[in-house]
């Protein structure tokens, strides 16, 4: 009996390790089914989301591309404007530089004509009654070339008027000539 039950013992342990095995198995396939129950739920949450997104992003990028196309159209109306804007900006600049010329010009046209005019009276009044015209620029002082102002005289050598009414109307023709040469000139565009 002895060996008959060292080999039952034997036997048990061998058993034992067997059960152990199987427990162990047992143990395994039921941890490894929760796992893959638990992975299966949580990929179907994950199909979901991916669905959810596929349906509501899809709308949304449509209205993102619509609205970049919106922005693009109407940052190309600004840049229109913008070109715009400088036209009108070069087309004022210009009629301002005519309106200038239109107005500088005459204008100063004009104050050489009253400068003439102005030392053609002038001349006249200083002179005395009968006094040659020569005795009269002595008389009256400083010439108007040393105060400052220069006009047309004429030349030394020319004869001097015979009277102070007619060396006035040589003045003022002389003013009246370079007054019309003056408007000829801003006619013409000069």
């Amino acid at each position: 009996m002895g060996s008959t039950s060292a080999f039952t013992v034997a036997m048990s342990a061998s058993e034992v390790l067997q059960y152990a095995a199987a427990f162990f198995f047992v143990v395994f396939a039921v941890a490894s089914a929760y796992a893959l129950v638990k992975l299966g739920s949580t990929l179907g949450r994950a199909e979901k989301v991916l669905d959810d997104v596929d349906t509501n992003a899809m709308p949304l990028l449509q209205k993102a591309g619509t609205t970049l196309d919106g922005v693009n159209a109407n940052l190309g109306n600004v840049d229109q404007i913008t070109k715009d804007v400088a036209n009108i900006t070069d087309r004022l600049d210009n009629v301002a530089g005519a309106v200038e010329g239109a107005v500088s010009t005459p204008a100063r046209k004009a104050a050489a004509f009253s400068a003439g005019v102005q030392s053609a009276v002038s001349n006249f009044m200083r002179r005395e009654p009968g006094a040659p015209a020569d005795a009269a620029a002595g008389a009256a002082g400083p010439s108007t070339a040393d105060a400052g102002w220069s006009y047309d005289a004429p030349p030394a050598s020319a004869p001097a008027a015979e009277t102070p009414v007619a060396d006035a109307a040589a003045g003022a023709a002389s003013a009246a000539t370079n007054a019309a040469d003056a408007a000829a000139d801003t006619l013409a565009g000069g």
